[in-house]
């Protein structure tokens, strides 16, 4: 199903950054002595300091909430990635990634893999600098910081910030389906609130300021993001938050949620002989790759499940409606949320019969609706595969973001939207995958493929990075073009192989063309989540 893959991965990318040679950076957070690297682009005249793979959570009891990291006496050697949690890649993701070629992670992986990297301007005096904090995507299943895609040196040296990447434990390892209690379950949620927790605290010695946190995230990344909304600590650690392809107020829950969840733990149960009576101290014991094999080769699905609102809010749109400067159980900060024109690009490859695959996902009387206002021929539809995609897009991304933000400006708070519409020779995923999910992240990275980039393939990602910095510099003043309904449009809808003449990095524009559809799909929203069943 879509929505089941698009929670799902990264680009391969060029590592641009080389090192100085210059003495190596240090500095003291509250565990102890931490020691970096100095780097810098060829584009760039910025230095800056990386300090890689820094513990924030020690090694973590499997199944149980992160605690903070002891304190050590030597200087730490933070020089390297620090290892990937473990990762659960099925057959269907395996083939996808070999089709796109991207990387394992950098560093191996493990469950000892609660550390995070911090990118800091060489010019960064302490508590100086807006910071930005990510959290990858990878259907609650999967996912790294150790990947390309996701350094954060041209980001910090090209718009003068901190950035900050977490890993955090997905999968069974991060969302246990079941036996572990309730308010405890969704670890990896967990995982990132304690990362935060380190980031108020140590990062003015990094050169970051704690009150001006933004967080950013794709995919499940956007998801966590939300959770972080409208489940928040308290107080707040952050003043603004960035939504890529994800967020968790309306989604589809086409995955079978909670209930496959249980009945996913209870296989993994059967598979390490546990009785479902004692299975949690039981599988704590289990070998933990075999247990991870067994996941992957039996599909079993993890994710997210209702903790009583310590992690994931039963009721977040209900909660952002009714939300008031006065009285808001959600952290009402400014936010930016958007997608991309192509979404489910790489996932529907080679399928043509656009009525059959919507029957596969449950839609009812929806699928015929939908067919209607989706005729082939529309600019953008020649094929039976660019229908699918558009519908795709709008039905799982675009009109989410949509809804999403307007509920947001109905609340009263400040509310962004974007839409990202590029492809490139060297960034496509494979001929025709126009801008597809994932896209974006190298550009607001600053890590596509250097080799032959165009001189436009350049400014739409400075642009990406301009809007997102400015927005965490100052999320009063936007990220460069008005509240809705405005929608700030990058790479003009340039294609892989056709001229870029005449077109514009950044465009304001008004969304009631590309929003045209949404109005098909908002009573479907409605009675998913206004009732409390998403």
């Amino acid at each position: 199903m879509i929505f089941l893959l698009f929670f799902g991965f990264a680009i391969i990318t060029t590592s641009m950054a080389s090192p100085v040679s210059q003495p190596l950076p240090t500095a003291i957070i509250d565990s102890g002595a931490i020691v970096g690297t100095t780097t810098f682009l060829p584009s760039s005249t910025a230095i800056v300091r990386q300090y890689l793979g820094v513990p924030f959570g020690a090694p973590p009891v499997r199944f149980s909430p992160p605690e903070p990291v002891a304190s050590w006496s030597t200087v730490y050697n933070a020089t390297q990635w620090g290892p990937a949690c473990i990762q659960q890649i099925g057959q269907s993701g395996k083939e996808l990634f070999g089709m796109l070629d991207l990387p394992p992670p950098a560093n191996g992986e493990g469950e000892d893999c609660l550390n995070l990297n911090i990118f800091t301007p060489g010019s960064a005096s302490a508590g100086s600098k807006a910071v930005l904090v990510w959290f990858y995507g990878g259907s609650y299943m999967n996912g790294a910081t150790s990947v390309n895609v996701y350094d954060g040196t041209s980001f910090a040296a090209n718009q003068d910030v901190v950035v900050v990447t977490v890993n955090y434990r997905t999968n069974f390892f991060g969302f246990p389906g079941g036996d572990v209690p309730a308010t405890k379950r969704n670890l990896g949620f967990l995982d990132q609130r304690l990362a935060l927790d380190w980031v108020q605290r140590n990062i003015a010695g990094l050169g970051g300021d704690p009150s001006k946190v933004t967080i950013f995230g794709e995919s499940a990344g956007g998801g966590s993001v939300d959770a972080l909304i409208t489940a928040p600590p308290d107080p707040v650690p952050f003043r603004a938050a960035i939504m890529q392809s994800g967020q968790s107020s309306i989604s589809m829950p086409l995955d079978g949620g909670s209930e496959k969840y249980i009945e996913s733990w209870k296989k993994l149960a059967a598979f390490a002989n546990c009785p479902l009576d004692n299975a949690l101290e039981c599988l704590r014991k289990a070998p933990a790759l075999e247990l991870k094999h067994f996941a992957e080769n039996a599909s079993l699905s993890f994710g997210p499940v209702p903790d009583g609102g310590v992690t994931w809010s039963t009721t977040p749109r209900l909660d952002r409606l009714h939300s008031s400067a006065g009285n808001s159980s959600i952290a009402r900060v400014p936010i930016l949320i958007g997608n991309n024109a192509d979404e489910p690009k790489p996932y529907i490859r080679g399928v043509n019969d656009t009525r059959a695959y919507l029957e596969t996902l449950g839609l009812g009387e929806y699928a015929e609706m939908i067919l209607q206002v989706y005729p082939l021929g529309e600019p953008g539809t020649h094929t039976e595969n660019d229908r699918l995609s558009l519908i795709g897009t709008d039905l799982f991304m675009h009109c989410p973001a949509k809804v999403f933000a307007e509920d947001s400006a109905k609340a009263g708070i400040p509310s962004y939207r974007y839409l990202f519409n590029a492809s490139f020779p060297n960034n496509e995923g494979f001929p025709g995958s126009g801008a597809f999910h994932a896209a974006e992240i190298a550009f607001v990275f600053g890590t596509y493929p250097q080799e032959n980039a165009t001189q436009f393939e350049h400014e739409v990602s400075q642009a990406m990075q301009k809007a997102w910095a400015d927005f965490a510099k100052d999320p009063s003043q936007g990220p460069g073009w008005d509240e809705g309904p405005m929608v700030g449009v990058f790479g003009d809808g340039v294609k892989a192989g056709i001229s870029d003449e005449g077109k514009k990095a950044l465009t304001a524009v008004d969304p009631a063309a590309m929003d045209r559809r949404c109005e098909l799909y908002k009573p479907l929203y409605d009675q998913l989540v206004l009732s409390g069943s998403s």
